[in-house]
C-alpha cells in the first residue's frame, strides 16, 4: 500500500488538468497514488487522464457515469484512497516538486499534527502572480476582479485546541488548507465535505479540533485563480455544482456550516465541558439572532 493517497476530483478539466497531474507525479517523494475521479466529463478530460494513465502506474482513474455534484466527488476520491496520508488536488493547481516531501516529514515527526501544508501562491492562468492590493487587502487579477488572500501563517498551529478552533472559524476566509495532507484514519472520524458551499470550512475546523496544523514556510501551492473557478458562480449555480442531486435546503450555506461547527464541538473527542462550551458560544456569537427569527416566522427582515 503507498504511504500517501492524493485524490483528484475533475469535470471538465482539459484546460489544465494535464498540468496539475505532471506536476504530482513530479514529486520527489515517490510513495504515493494518484486517485483521479472523473465526474462525467463532456470534454478531453478523459482522453488526457488515459494517455498520462498509461505512462504511470500509480495514476488510477475512476469515471462516474452521470456528473454526482462536487461535494460527493471529492468524498469519493477519498474513500477510493488506500494510504496513510491523504490529500486533496484541484484540477487547476499545481504543486513544486518537494510539495509531499516537506509535509510527509512534518506528519512523521510528530503525531499531533493532522495537517501539514505549505504557504500558498496565488496564481493566473498563466502562473503568474496575482498582484496584492494593499486598499482592499486582497489581490487582483488579470481581469481586475479582487480575490481574498490564503489564510495568515501558522494558523491553527497552537497546543490549544480553543485557539485553534479560532484560528480556523473567525480567521479563515479562503480554505487553501484542504489542500494539505491530512492523517486518513482522523479525516475518516469526520462527515468529509456535506453538500452545501463552504463545507470545506466545517471540515477544517473539525480538523484543527483534532489536531495541529503544521505549515511549510516555502510557498510550494499554487492555487490558480481563473474566470471558471466556482468563487466566480452565482449561488443557484454554487448549489447546483456542489450536489446535483441534493434538494433545495430552507437552510443557507452559512447555516448550515454553523450547525455542522456546532455539532464538531459536541462530537470531536478529548476536549472539555468548557473548551466545548466556549467554542459553541463563539459560533453562535456570529449568528445574526434577529434575521434568524424573522426567517423562521416567515418575516423577510427587508420588509420588518
Amino acid at each position: 500500500m503507498p504511504l500517501v493517497s492524493i485524490g483528484l476530483p475533475v469535470f471538465n478539466g482539459e484546460a489544465y488538468l494535464e498540468r496539475a497531474v505532471r506536476a504530482i507525479l513530479a514529486q520527489s517523494f515517490t510513495d504515493f497514488e494518484l486517485v483521479v475521479c472523473d465526474n462525467a466529463s463532456t470534454d478531453r478530460t478523459p482522453e488526457i487522464l488515459a494517455r498520462l494513465a498509461a505512462d504511470d502506474v500509480r495514476l488510477r482513474v475512476h469515471r462516474n457515469a452521470e456528473n454526482i455534484g462536487a461535494a460527493p466527488n471529492w468524498n469519493r476520491v477519498f474513500t477510493l484512497s488506500r494510504g496513510r496520508y491523504f490529500k486533496w488536488a484541484a484540477s487547476d493547481d499545481v504543486h513544486e516538486p518537494t510539495f509531499l516531501e516537506r509535509t510527509v516529514a512534518a506528519l512523521e515527526a510528530d503525531p499531533g499534527v493532522v495537517l501539514a501544508h505549505s504557504r500558498t501562491r496565488l496564481v493566473d492562468e498563466n502562473e503568474h502572480d496575482l498582484v496584492f492590493d494593499s486598499l482592499s487587502g486582497c489581490y487582483r487579477d488579470r481581469a481586475g476582479n479582487l480575490r481574498v488572500g490564503p489564510p495568515p501563517a501558522g494558523r491553527a498551529s497552537s497546543d490549544d485546541p480553543v485557539e485553534r478552533f479560532t484560528d480556523l472559524f473567525l480567521r479563515t476566509i479562503r480554505c487553501t488548507d484542504i489542500f494539505g495532507l491530512i492523517r486518513a484514519d482522523v479525516l475518516r472520524q469526520t462527515p468529509l465535505h456535506r453538500s452545501y458551499y463552504s463545507s470545506d470550512k466545517a471540515l477544517l475546523t473539525e480538523l484543527a479540533l483534532r489536531g495541529r496544523f503544521h505549515e511549510v514556510p516555502e510557498p510550494l501551492f499554487m492555487k490558480r485563480d481563473h474566470d471558471r473557478t466556482s468563487l466566480t458562480l452565482s449561488a443557484e449555480e454554487q448549489r447546483r455544482w456542489i450536489d446535483t442531486r441534493a434538494e433545495v435546503s430552507r437552510w443557507s450555506p452559512k447555516r448550515q456550516q454553523y450547525l455542522q461547527i456546532l455539532g464538531a464541538c459536541l462530537r470531536v473527542p478529548g476536549l472539555g465541558p468548557a473548551q466545548r462550551l466556549h467554542c459553541a458560544a463563539v459560533v453562535l456569537g456570529r449568528v445574526d439572532w434577529v434575521h434568524f427569527v424573522k426567517s423562521r416566522v416567515g418575516v423577510h427582515p427587508l420588509h420588518a
